[in-house]
């Protein structure tokens, strides 16, 4: 999120907040009702089944199947026998959590050619649920699946078939399951909770250690791993195998060090508590399938199934803490901030994403433009927990998204006492009180941090960036200082923002032809960034293409975000009079103010590596 002109002030979510046009656009992005029970949006009445239809697929458009799905119970009315307008409405009601009026469709639609698979798929998942096993199973077995369908239907048959009884037969099932290379992650660990839920603890532990003694099985999906660590550790805890239990941890903790659900299972392992099973039902079981497997796609194009996949599994386990994590990423990214606040307020006091959820609701909140609540809630938030470095960072990001430098430094000074100094984690701790200080004008206490970040981080994008601008911007180290852009600029050649400084650089070096240069690159990559269009207007002065230059600074009045009052007044004196003479020595004034030119600031919440939370 730029603020206004300066991007030293971004607030910049990393994947969180992305806004996904896919997802946006698609008739499963995240609504606003969840489980049996949901919470539907008032809708507008409509005086004919065409004018519900058209409503409705006008809401999936825009992303609110809260709505769409109101207006399909419009359309319904009017029209309860149209195939067409029941299959629409079977996907919105499933994606938008409302369960049962999806079964109440699929019942109808389960031999339909076009979306009969999801109709049995959901039928499956409602005899199982509802203690109907063999039901499920005969639901479950569709001809010609996909492979990715093959494992899915395959685990939740074997599921169905433990609840009946069969628990031979169901580890028949999963053995039998080999038309892709991937499937042994997902065999070992559904076999493994298996053997957990029906007493075989040996069959368990082997099948557990087959997936955990492969570290690189996480590539294939990082949620089976951590959920296989996660059971062996609870099953030899169980066992009394203390040592055993923490190695099974330390296997997990190696490959997401900071995974919340193993740091709190291993302070209780070490504190001799007693440890429940990772499994406790055959639903349980089917809604873990449903789980890691839709985290497995959920990406891309993938999402909208995922989403459909985190649905089923609420219907089987509504309060599952790791789904309703899910269910507000997909919101996230939806854009839909609101839904994702009342997913994370459903996840438990006790739970161990209860800190993520409590950060990332801070951050929803600022990100929709509720700052008050949001500053007030991540405030609570350190105080809360109080040696929890990513607490302070997200409170810091919103202060000084808020300009408020002056606290966000005191902030993570607090955090610098009691962060290990050579942790290279901690580099985004150093490089957030750089630019707190770089923007109070104390540059001799923002520069070591600046050199301590990259310390710990090499050639880390932001911060080169950041340090390199800074210099350049001084007229110190110009050099040095415009090596380091060049060299974030090819660690992220496709980042605009980045590419911008290096272009301002060279205009604030008298360098106006390269600056140019540069400078349309990063306005092809962010046509609509206010700040680069001004530059860009600013660089095309200097080498005499006026015209041109008078376009790029009207671009900015309208660019997104809007620009500030002070950038405006500026850039509309520019339109009546140009700029004055470059002066020729040293670094040229800036025309706009020159921490626009600066790059981005990174929260470091959410971290791609860190598969089941959203907060390190």
């Amino acid at each position: 999120m730029t603020v206004q002109t300066s991007r030293k002030t971004r607030l910049a979510l990393i994947g969180a907040l992305a806004a996904s046009s896919f997802l946006a656009n698609s008739a499963f992005a995240a609504g606003e009702a969840t489980g049996d029970n949901p919470t539907q949006r008032t809708v507008p009445y409509v005086s004919s089944v065409s004018g519900a239809y058209l409503a409705a697929k006008a809401a999936q458009i825009s992303g609110d199947l809260g709505v769409a799905t109101g207006y399909f119970d419009a359309a319904l009315r009017y029209d309860p026998e149209s195939e067409d307008l029941q299959q629409d409405a079977l996907f919105a009601y499933l994606a938008d959590g409302r369960f049962k009026n999806g079964v109440d469709l699929a019942a109808k639609l389960r031999d339909d050619p076009d979306v009969g698979k999801v109709a049995r798929i959901a039928l499956g998942v409602d005899d199982l649920r509802r203690g109907a096993f063999d039901a499920a199973v005969e639901q479950f077995d569709l001809p010609n699946p996909s492979d990715l369908d093959a494992l899915l239907l395959g685990h939740l048959m074997a599921w169905a078939e433990v609840g009946a009884g069969h628990v031979d037969a169901a580890l028949e099932r999963i053995g039998k399951l080999d038309n892709a290379q991937w499937y042994p992650t997902f065999n070992h660990y559904q076999a493994g909770l298996i053997g957990i839920l029906t007493g075989r603890d040996d069959l368990a532990r082997k099948e557990l250690s087959a997936l955990v003694d492969d570290a690189s099985q996480a590539q294939t999906s990082a949620d089976a791993y951590l959920g296989a660590v996660e059971a062996l550790a609870r099953l030899e805890a169980r066992a009394g195998n203390k040592d055993a239990a923490i190695a099974a941890v330390d296997k997990g903790l190696d490959i997401a060090a900071t995974y919340d659900p193993l740091v709190r299972l291993k302070e209780r392992i070490e504190k001799g508590e007693t440890i429940e099973p990772a499994i406790a039902s055959v639903g349980r079981g089917a809604a873990e399938v449903l789980y890691v497997l839709g985290q497995a796609i959920n990406r891309g194009e993938g999402q909208q199934v995922a989403l459909l996949y985190f649905q089923l599994a609420r219907a089987i386990a509504p309060a599952d803490d790791m789904l309703l994590n899910a269910l507000a990423g997909v919101a996230e990214k939806a854009q839909r901030l609101d839904l994702a606040i009342s997913y994370y307020d459903e996840i438990p006091q006790d739970s161990p994403l209860r800190r993520t959820a409590d950060l990332q609701t801070g951050l929803d909140l600022w990100y929709a433009e509720r700052k008050q609540e949001a500053t007030e809630h991540l405030r609570a938030a350190v105080e809360r927990y109080p040696q929890d470095l990513q607490a302070h960072l997200a409170f810091a990001d919103v202060l000084s998204a808020d300009k408020n430098y002056g606290e966000a430094a005191k902030v993570l000074d607090d955090a610098a006492k009691f962060s290990a100094p050579d942790d290279a984690g901690t580099w985004n701790l150093y490089y957030q009180r750089g630019i707190a200080h770089e923007r109070l004008k104390q540059w001799d206490e923002a520069e070591p941090n600046f050199k301590k970040a990259l310390e710990l981080y090499p050639n880390q994008p932001q911060v080169l960036n950041y340090l390199g601008y800074s210099w350049v911007d001084m007229n110190r180290n110009l050099d040095e200082g415009l090596q380091m852009i060049k060299t974030a600029v090819e660690l992220r050649p496709n980042d605009g923002y980045i590419i911008d400084s290096l272009g301002w650089a060279y205009y604030r070096l008298g360098r106006y032809d390269q600056a140019v240069e540069q400078l349309e690159r990063a306005v092809l990559i962010n046509p609509v960034d206010p700040t680069i269009n001004d530059h860009l207007g600013d660089a095309y002065w200097r080498v005499g293409r006026e015209r041109e230059a008078k376009f790029q600074w009207q671009r900015s009045l309208v660019g997104d975000p809007k620009p500030d009052e002070d950038l405006v007044k500026t850039i509309n004196d520019k339109l009546a009079n140009g700029l004055p003479p470059a002066q020729s020595n040293g670094p040229q004034k800036a025309a706009a103010d020159p921490g626009a030119a600066q790059p981005q600031d990174s929260a470091a919440v959410k971290p791609s590596e860190a598969p089941a939370q959203k907060a390190d």
